[in-house]
């Protein structure tokens, strides 16, 4: 996996971060430990001054006897015993820990030879530390000689040198430690960008195929990772309906084709009778010339409706919504039909009043569409109704039947969907038409029917207020 530019600042960052924290608590874990090992040596110091004042009080004397009293019982490597008169200094003390036998120093006063040195670059900065760690000397006084009780430098700085390796050793093992939480760390925080950035580079090669990454909206890029995955749904969403548009462009296609196809052939045979002058009388001719008429009538009726249908989906064709009284207007397109289908029973109940918010012309698209299916498609009486419905108005057109089973209701507003009544005259566009332009006002058409009982087409409008009315009026 290679990490970007940005990844490789934040590792560095991070691994400085997290090595300073590792540093700081190896280092705390340091302190604490030579506080302690301090700690004893001034427990150490304490309680040999205490046995030397016990001792030296036992046995009183010169500073050189009193220093050769105390060697004898001196037990303690990390101390070191000064005894002063007006002459001579007497140091008692172990040049290491391992030594068995003290060291007894007589010398003049003033003289410092003799004394254990602290040696090492850490000499210094180990007894200054010491000291401000509250390692003092203890001092006392005895039948005119001084005392002093204080930590061995030499033994201390020694011990304390011993683990300066693995303490530097600690460091740089922690700063590996933090270099591998920082990569871990770094590659968790990126993962989204870093999956995002190979996803689009996958794109860029041209696999357009939707892999959703896995995203934490609660990691710092994870918002970056849901933003892609919404894309990806959003583009899968795209290509499915890219595809059924296709699909259904291919069907529009097949059945605009397969209608066009029929009048077309059949004008296209009446045109060769009438080159040759294959008829019997004029009244043949005459019939052939009506039946082609027919024919372009059929094929200019199918054009136009594919045209309002094709401007409704594009949005060429805008809704000038007005405030229509949903009962008269269904009165006057319903009306001629009345009178033109006087042998069927049309029965219309649409009293005046409910207001909606509709182009009449779409109106009167779907409800002459609907009547009409009605009509070409049934035989018994057909009832058309305005009612109000839970503040909505519903226009109803029942017929007798005979109804649709539930696989022809489930494509009855398909386009071109003619049933299995095909010697119908017809497109089977009505239907497509009248549920469009319901739903352009922002309505419904519903359908239940039943095989025997007969089917009722609903259309649902909202209603709209008076004022309202007044407002699309002005």
């Amino acid at each position: 996996m290679v990490m970007p530019r940005i990844g490789r600042r934040l590792l560095v960052i991070a691994t400085i971060e997290v090595a300073v924290i590792l540093d700081a608590l190896v280092l705390a874990l340091a302190i604490f430990a030579f506080s302690a090992y301090i700690g004893s040596i001034r427990a150490d110091v304490q309680a040999t001054a205490m046995q030397v004042q016990d001792e030296i009080a036992a046995s009183p004397g010169s500073a050189a006897a009193m220093g050769q009293a105390v060697a004898n019982r001196y037990l303690r490597p990390d101390v070191l015993v000064l005894f002063f008169d007006s002459s001579r200094r007497v140091s008692v003390f172990r040049s290491a820990k391992r030594d068995v036998p003290p060291v007894i120093a007589i010398r003049q006063r003033g003289d410092l030879s003799a004394d254990p040195q602290p040696v090492g670059g850490f000499a210094l900065p180990v007894v200054g530390l010491a000291t401000a760690f509250g390692l003092q000397p203890v001092r006392a006084h005895h039948a005119g000689v001084d005392l002093v009780v204080r930590q061995n430098d030499a033994v201390l700085t020694s011990s304390v040198d011993r683990f300066v390796g693995p303490l530097i050793v600690a460091l740089l093992f922690a700063v590996v430690v933090a270099y591998a939480i920082a990569r871990i760390l770094t590659q968790q925080l990126l993962r989204p960008l870093i999956d995002v950035t190979a996803a689009l580079e996958r794109f860029a090669s041209g696999d357009l195929s939707p892999q959703p990454i896995g995203a934490d909206p609660k990691q710092e890029f994870g918002p970056l990772a849901v933003a892609y995955n919404g894309a990806i749904a959003q583009m899968e969403r795209a290509f499915a309906e890219r595809e059924r548009a296709n699909a259904a462009m291919r069907q529009f296609m097949t059945d605009a084709g397969h209608q066009l196809r029929t009048p077309l052939t059949v004008i296209r045979g009446f045109l060769g009778i009438l080159r040759k002058g294959d008829f019997r009388s004029p009244a043949d001719r005459d019939r052939i010339l009506e039946t082609m008429s027919a024919q372009t009538q059929i094929m200019g009726s199918l054009i136009d409706k594919l045209i309002l249908l094709e401007r409704w989906e594009t949005g060429e064709s805008e809704m000038r919504a007005e405030a229509i009284d949903v009962g008269q207007l269904v009165s006057d397109v319903a009306a001629p039909f009345v009178e033109a289908n006087g042998d069927r029973r049309v029965q219309v109940a649409a009293p005046p009043g409910p207001l909606a918010a509709i182009d009449p012309e779409d109106l009167t698209h779907a409800i002459t569409n609907l009547l009409d299916n009605a009509l070409k498609y049934t035989s018994g009486a057909i009832k058309v109704g305005v009612r109000v419905d839970n503040g909505r108005i519903a226009v109803d057109v029942m017929d007798e039947g005979p109804g649709l089973d539930a696989k022809a209701a489930a494509h009855v507003f398909d386009r071109f969907y003619r049933g299995p009544q095909r010697d119908v005259p017809g497109s089977g566009l009505g239907l497509a038409i009248a549920r469009r332009a319901i739903e352009r006002a922002g309505g419904t058409l519903t359908l239940q029917s039943d095989p025997v009982a007969g089917s009722t087409f609903t259309i649902w409008l909202p209603t709209i207020a008076q004022d309202v009315h007044r407002n699309l009026v002005t």
